[in-house]
């Protein structure tokens, strides 16, 4: 193959990764909270939106980026847990991807589409019905591992892309009426903006979604280190700039409507009534093919990466076909009790864990230049018990910095990883001085 056609083929298939990257990390939760962000904040939408990068894209960018020094073969699945303990990290591991697939996000997929989707249109659908369809489409679309990152980012991508760019567009040329001057909201706004994209907390499903990432990239003949940074660094680039102008869109569209609508409006109420406004009755079906295909890229990309780390921890006692077929049956059965039901007892557990993951997603990052595992070991823990503290809203969490945007661990966590690097870098240094004396 020349040159030419090397660029060419680099060049495709970081664009089908790219979007494939997009798609799984866009799910219904992305199309809520933005619009709501605009609403709130109004003409400081902007503000707000750099907030909401910050928490939202660059953690689940890099969550993917976690992918590229991790040893599948040898640490397993799970990218950021290479460095702890292996029994902290085969609970992360276990709880990770359980919580992210049959338990909480892979049912609420098909709950969220049966809600915002189908029920507008339909309203005396059967929602067992719906999710059995929902299902058998992603298991036609999961069984063979292989293809399931060229399906999403060749086949279902272009369609989420082509939706929202009608929306956004329409949205954008036709405003729906001022923005306001003075922020609906109590907090500083950009403040606002890292809280509204720290609970969609996409950093969690990227490191799950980096495992099928890599692994594509491999598939696809990149193998040294090099090649994989190239593809994988262009890839993340490509889905930060789509996710960067879809948000940007539809946090526009919510600031337009920030005079327009009452403003205890709710979140889900807000997006199906902003559709409405832009498009009328053809609003409420862009918006449910937006969601459905939002929801199903977000349902495969999760379903082969559980499967896939099911099969691992099983020692392969359970195929992955097997086990595509078996999550996909308890999904559908738990995607009946309703969105808010799974939120309502899923909630805790995610807020426990999503910090420890965050945490290890920026030291795995750093991982070349920290010598001891007991930093990570040590700040896993902590960020773990101010999880459970602030679930358990233990009185001193809400005086901490950042606790008025659920951000009380932060600071703590950084304060103890800082001094666990430092201790240990300067055991490390004086064990090698004491070496280097012996020898000499």
């Amino acid at each position: 193959m020349n040159k030419t056609n090397l660029n060419e083929k680099s060049k495709m298939d970081f664009m089908v990764i790219g979007f494939a990257i997009f798609s799984m990390l866009f799910g219904a939760g992305n199309l809520i909270f933005p619009p709501f962000l605009g609403f709130m904040t109004g003409s400081a939408w902007i503000v707000g939106f750099i907030g909401y990068v910050l928490a939202d894209i660059i953690l689940g960018v890099s969550g993917i980026m976690t992918s590229l020094d991790h040893d599948y073969e040898k640490d397993g699945a799970v990218s950021i847990s290479s460095r702890v303990d292996k029994r902290i990290g085969l609970l992360l591991g276990l709880t990770m991807i359980t919580c992210i697939g049959p338990a909480v996000v892979i049912p609420r997929t098909a709950a969220t589409t049966f809600e915002i989707s189908i029920l507008p249109l339909l309203p005396n659908f059967n929602p067992l019905v719906f999710s059995i369809i929902f299902f058998l489409i992603v298991i036609a679309l999961t069984i063979t591992k292989s293809k399931v990152v060229d399906v999403i980012g060749k086949v279902l991508t272009p369609i989420l892309l082509v939706s929202l760019a009608i929306l956004i567009i329409k949205g954008i040329a036709t405003p729906i009426g001022d923005m306001s001057q003075v922020p609906q909201i109590e907090n500083n706004v950009f403040a606002e903006g890292i809280a509204q994209g720290y609970q969609t907390m996409d950093a969690l499903g990227a490191v799950a979604l980096a495992a099928l990432v890599m692994n594509s990239i491999i598939s696809k003949g990149y193998t040294n280190r090099a090649e994989k940074r190239k593809i994988l660094i262009k890839s993340n680039a490509v889905a930060a700039i789509f996710l960067i102008l879809v948000y940007g869109g539809l946090c526009y569209i919510g600031a337009t409507a920030s005079t327009s609508l009452d403003p205890e409006i709710g979140q889900t109420l807000l997006l199906t009534t902003l559709t409405h406004l832009i498009m009328g009755y053809w609003g409420k079906v862009l918006l449910a093919i937006i969601v459905f295909f939002a929801c199903l890229t977000t349902a495969v990309g999760l379903t082969s990466v559980a499967a896939e780390y099911y099969e691992e921890v099983s020692k392969g006692r359970l195929s992955y076909k097997v086990l595509v077929v078996a999550i996909c049956a308890i999904s559908t059965v738990i995607s009946t009790v309703g969105v808010s039901n799974i939120i309502k007892v899923a909630g805790p557990l995610l807020d426990i864990i999503y910090p420890v993951a965050v945490t290890l997603i920026v030291l795995t990052l750093m991982s070349n230049k920290i010598k001891s595992n007991a930093v990570f070991n040590i700040s896993a823990i902590v960020a773990c018990l101010f999880g459970v503290m602030n679930v358990l809203k233990v009185g001193f969490i809400q005086s901490l910095p950042l606790a008025e945007v659920g951000l009380s661990w932060v600071i703590p966590v950084l304060i103890v990883s800082v001094i666990s690097i430092v201790v240990t870098s300067s055991k490390s240094n004086k064990g090698e001085k004491l070496k280097d004396t012996q020898i000499s």
